[in-house]
């Protein structure tokens, strides 16, 4: 498995030139190529791949030779005092004081290697980082991925807001428009007082529409500070042509056979529970015996001398070499440990049986997310159908229930429920929209196939707010 990363950097080089296009916006590239450098849980999630890739490599350093070297150099300067007692013949004894001096420098060289030769737990140990590492490039995959969800997540949030506050606003100065006619009508005795305070109401609550739309604005585009460090001013919009299909393939069970097969956080719960079995073996297998062979080589270097002046004046030499090598073979068993191997076991074991029903719940997970990302998909294609054609049924009602009002067949609050319906149906066409691209990347993460390729898709069907006038709805908007 190669990691998304050696993928994810192809966005860099892309977002580059496709920053060169636009000074005053951004695109879903652009944010996407920032988050990969600046994402502060992206980061982590690295560094925990990059540590849990050495589990093998720690493992593994158990079986191969163990080579030391050693060297010391050590000095000995020691006087002593005593006394001895001599007898002659037929004389009394006699005490007679002593006095010596040891000095003396001693160096010492050597080397030792050692080899396990058998060991089950080590190998078993070695079998399981092997696992974990595997564990650690998948959830590193599912990292990467999560990114794609996340900045998408944030970037259509803010699309989302933008439209609502654009709505909100065409809808405020509908509603002044239409405060200030029917003030007009009063004045000259067309309608009742009661339609202009109605009509004041509606005014109202626009206005109260429009600064809360302002405010989501203003916290959707923190979110996305939160992923690229840097302030955002304005952002590139969807396209009125981009495609809402239906997903390719159709049938729901084959994007399940994908997810089961593909999908990195899935793989990652199957190589932990593999790791924690090979792991309880190991820790059972502490109780065989091992064997282990070693081989060590010293060289001992000693130059000085002992001295003595008490009761005679005499000086020694203390020099000696002294060299050779020591070779062993090694069996161990544990007999009795207190417990501490068996508890290791014991642990293990509920350790991989915890794992084992991780991977089950991420399996259940992964099928469901799979199904409901491919309903959520085909009901968001329905859903823009249908919305956008409510924003034509809606509007013509406004405009027969507008031409009834002028005539008298209709009331002021027809007209006011006419018009708020019709700003619903285009803040729901919008938010339909962008459903469906949350849905279409969240059916490919869950299929494992989600990657920097589906941000290029989609980022090419965005254009610069500029361009808006090509937005077929914006007639509403006036």
């Amino acid at each position: 498995m190669r990691p998304l990363l050696a993928i994810f950097a192809l966005s860099i080089t892309a977002a580059a030139g496709l920053a060169a296009l636009s000074t005053q916006a951004d695109t879903l590239l652009e944010i996407y190529d920032q988050a990969l450098q600046y994402d502060a849980t992206l980061k982590a999630a690295e560094a925990t791949y990059q540590a849990d890739l050495q589990v093998e490599k720690l493992a593994l350093s158990q079986l191969l030779p163990q080579l030391r070297a050693v060297a010391s150099y050590s000095g000995i300067n020691k006087e002593t005092d005593g006394q001895t007692i001599e007898q002659e013949a037929g004389s009394p004894p006699v005490a007679i004081a002593t006095n010596s001096t040891l000095d003396t420098r001693t160096g010492s060289y050597g080397a030792s290697l050692e080899q396990s030769i058998f060991d089950v737990s080590a190998w078993l140990t070695l079998k399981s980082g092997r696992q974990t590492s595997q564990q650690a490039m998948a959830q590193w995959a599912a990292e990467q991925q999560d990114l794609i969800i996340r900045v998408a997540t944030a970037y259509f949030n803010v699309l989302q807001a933008l439209d609502d506050l654009q709505a909100s606003k065409a809808e405020e100065r509908a509603a002044k428009r239409q405060l200030e006619q029917t003030q007009q009508r009063f004045d000259v005795g067309l309608v009742a007082i009661s339609d202009v305070y109605e009509a004041r109401a509606s005014s109202d609550n626009v206005v109260v529409q429009r600064l809360v739309a302002e405010g989501n604005v203003g916290t959707t585009y923190q979110a996305l500070t939160v992923l690229t460090g840097s302030p955002h001013a304005d952002l590139w919009r969807l396209s009125q042509d981009f495609p809402i299909i239906d997903p390719n393939p159709l049938d729901q069970d084959a994007w399940v056979d994908w997810a089961l097969k593909n999908n990195y956080t899935l793989q990652a719960a199957q190589y932990a529970m593999r790791a924690a079995g090979k792991n309880a073996s190991a820790k059972k297998a502490e109780h065989l015996p091992k064997l282990t062979g070693s081989v060590s080589y010293t060289y001992d270097d000693a130059d000085g001398h002992l001295k003595f002046t008490k009761p005679f004046d005499r000086k020694l030499p203390q020099d000696a070499n002294t060299d050779g090598t020591v070779w062993s073979l090694n069996v161990s068993m544990p007999l009795y440990t207190g417990g501490y191997l068996s508890a290791q076991r014991r642990q293990a074991y509920a350790q991989y049986q915890n794992s084992l029903q991780q991977q089950v719940s991420a399996e259940r997970t992964v099928v469901q997310n799979a199904r409901v990302s491919h309903i959520n998909l085909l009901n968001s294609v329905q859903r823009v159908d249908a919305q956008q054609q409510t924003i034509v049924s809606t509007s013509s009602a406004l405009r027969a229930t507008e031409a009834g009002y002028q005539v008298g067949t209709r009331d002021i609050l027809d007209v006011l429920q006419a018009r708020q319906s019709l700003y619903n149906a285009i803040r729901n066409y919008a938010s339909s929209r962008y459903s469906y691209v949350m849905s279409y990347l969240n059916l490919k993460q869950a299929a494992g196939q989600l990657s920097p390729e589906d941000v290029f898709f989609i980022n090419q069907w965005l254009v610069n707010p500029e361009s808006a006038d090509e937005d077929p709805f914006l007639d509403y908007f006036n």
